[in-house]
């Protein structure tokens, strides 16, 4: 015994050194972030009970609820799934959206996502409780209507981005007598062969619309008061111009896709091949460097080029500022549409609509059958459902303006003990892959879950002056590139002016290399009842599980990290020695 009092003493737990205490986790949202925290958190973290909420009928997110003509991705899906998951058999360079579900699909069922998912129930509210150290989440049944209340120990927002979609503020929108249709809750009943259509935005939904629909309708006034680049060519532009001379989209041959599907090797190369053209132009971001310069005079020359024929088109589409100060859009056929006999390129501002059509301020009425709007998504990253955290903090209220929304590590956000989010403020890297930055976040939750749990943490919680700093450095980093230039972008909450909020400073590669290192000095920990006395009570007895039932007493000889060889020759080696 020691020799004199210690308050540091303790009763020893029966427990092995790797034994976790268990812990709930909720997860609202199963788009491409909730589908991988179905399948990384059961196989980091022991011990784990998991949900995830989805509103939709299946998993898919965007990529369920976006069917509108011509939804497709513009990254080339070779560098569009996950790591873990290489699908050898997209049909096209750039998939359509069915061709993603479809994807998400196989690889949720491959994994065994989907026992963790529950499909039509949408979670509408989450508060903190303190003195039980868990959150509470409101979820509601769609089926039934009834809304249940359920208890986490961590809640992760999987909510997406570009989600929450509303009806552009147009006098007489209601009353037009014919079909009114958003692009983000498209009506497959209808026919638009041969109909009269007003197609309302140029974002990347207006632009994959018009050239889907120009060839079947009548007749299309498209209307757009946007400045905007079109790109030269997609995304990876190299291998879209080496399969096809516009550098539009492509399909893959049959002898292609059976060469893939023979030689894994050899498509994982293709991949490597494809995700390096995506990482290597982070530079174009930068102002003032010479591939944003290059970027530019390509970008604008190409336009004008194609809209040769209406002059008066490039006159009013043709940017103020450099290419990607606005998410760059390839938009393959899309200029050429506007030049077909049957579209109408209208860039005066739409006074009202009327029962039969659409009246711009210049006094002219245009009748048409249908109305499409492709008008966007809410931008302003306040959560879709009431949050409260410590204190009564309301997450809606600290992120509205004149705030800003702002998280640490883009996953963290202030007076939300474990609570994380997924392509949360500046949470999208700028360059590289997307699937790239949610695996790595799904790491990262995961590490953070499962350091609480081993070690008997209760809560979780970043520092006032950590989140500070990463913001500091966020602004810091920003005018540097091209993403602080006047350009009204969903990047800055939908405006020309303000804080860079969606982008992280840096690429998917920087992302990940940062999420893999996770500065614990950042955070106040709380301990559960085992280490609030002695803050290793999580050691117990100091044996491994594998030691103390005897399946794993060597765990050590697996995967060793063998360091590199430097002499090859053993003689000489032993000769040395």
């Amino acid at each position: 015994m020691p020799s004199q009092a210690n308050d540091y003493l303790f009763e020893l737990p029966d427990k092995a050194i790797d034994d976790t205490r268990p812990v709930r986790v909720i997860c609202a949202g199963a788009g491409f972030s909730g589908v991988c925290a179905a399948i990384r958190l059961p196989q980091r973290i022991p011990n784990l009970e998991l949900v995830v909420y989805e509103k939709n009928a299946d998993v898919g997110g965007t990529w369920f609820e976006n069917r509108y003509p011509g939804v497709a991705c513009d990254i080339p899906s070779a560098a569009y799934q996950f790591t873990f998951a290489s699908w050898s058999q997209w049909t096209e360079l750039y998939s359509a959206g069915h061709e993603i579900q479809s994807y998400l699909q196989y690889v949720a069922k491959k994994y065994g996502a989907y026992r963790f998912i529950k499909t039509q129930h949408q979670v509408s509210g989450a508060t903190w409780d303190e003195e039980a150290g868990k959150w509470t989440v409101l979820v509601k049944d769609l089926a039934t209507g009834k809304t249940i209340t359920d208890t986490c120990d961590f809640f992760l927002s999987a909510t997406g981005i570009l989600n929450d979609w509303h009806w552009p503020e147009i006098p007489g929108l209601k009353d037009f007598k014919g079909p009114v249709v958003h692009s983000a809750d498209w009506d497959d009943s209808l026919d638009l062969a041969g109909k009269r259509i007003a197609l309302i935005g140029g974002g990347s939904s207006g632009i994959q619309i018009l050239p889907t629909l120009q060839p079947t309708a009548a007749h299309i006034d498209h209307y757009n008061r946007s400045q905007m680049w079109i790109a030269l060519g997609g995304f990876a532009g190299e291998e879209a111009f080496k399969r096809n001379p516009t550098g539009g989209n492509s399909k893959y041959s049959a002898e292609e896709l059976a060469a893939f599907q023979k030689d894994p090797d050899a498509y994982f190369k293709y991949r490597a091949y494809v995700e390096a053209m995506l990482n290597v132009v982070h530079r174009v971001t930068w102002s003032d460097s010479d591939l944003c310069k290059m970027s530019e005079k390509l970008f604008r020359d190409s336009m004008q080029e194609k809209l040769a024929s209406k002059p008066e088109v490039f006159a009013s589409m043709n940017p103020s500022y450099p290419p990607v100060c606005r998410r760059i859009t390839p938009g393959p056929g899309y200029l050429e549409a506007i030049c077909a006999p049957n579209v109408d390129f209208i860039s005066d501002p739409i006074a009202r609509v009327t029962p039969t059509g659409l009246e711009t301020k210049d006094g002219k009425l245009r009748e048409v059958d249908v109305v499409i709007t492709a008008t966007g998504f809410d931008t302003s990253y306040l959560p879709r459902y009431p949050v409260v955290g410590r204190n009564g903090v309301s997450l809606e209220q600290v992120w509205a303006e004149p705030h800003y929304p702002e998280a640490y590590v883009s996953v963290w956000a202030e007076s939300m003990p474990n609570y994380m989010m997924f392509l949360g403020p500046n949470g999208a890297p700028p360059s590289g892959s997307t699937i790239l930055a949610i695996e790595s976040q799904a790491d990262y939750i995961s590490q953070c879950i499962l350091k609480c749990a081993r070690e008997g943490y209760r809560t979780m919680a970043v520092k006032h002056d950590a989140l500070k700093a990463f913001s500091g450095y966020i602004d810091s980093y920003m005018p540097r590139t091209v993403y602080t230039k006047p350009c009204k972008s969903w990047f800055k909450r939908g405006k020309s002016e303000g804080r860079v909020v969606a982008l992280f400073p840096g690429s998917a590669n920087g992302y990940r290399k940062m999420l893999q290192n996770p500065r614990w000095e950042d955070f106040v920990f709380t301990s559960t009842e085992d280490t609030k006395v002695n803050p290793f009570g999580w050691m117990g007895v100091t044996m491994t599980r594998g030691e103390m039932d005897e399946t794993d007493p060597t765990p050590y000889l697996r995967d060793i990290d063998f360091p590199p060889v430097i002499v090859e020759d053993e003689k000489e080696v032993v000769a040395a020695a």
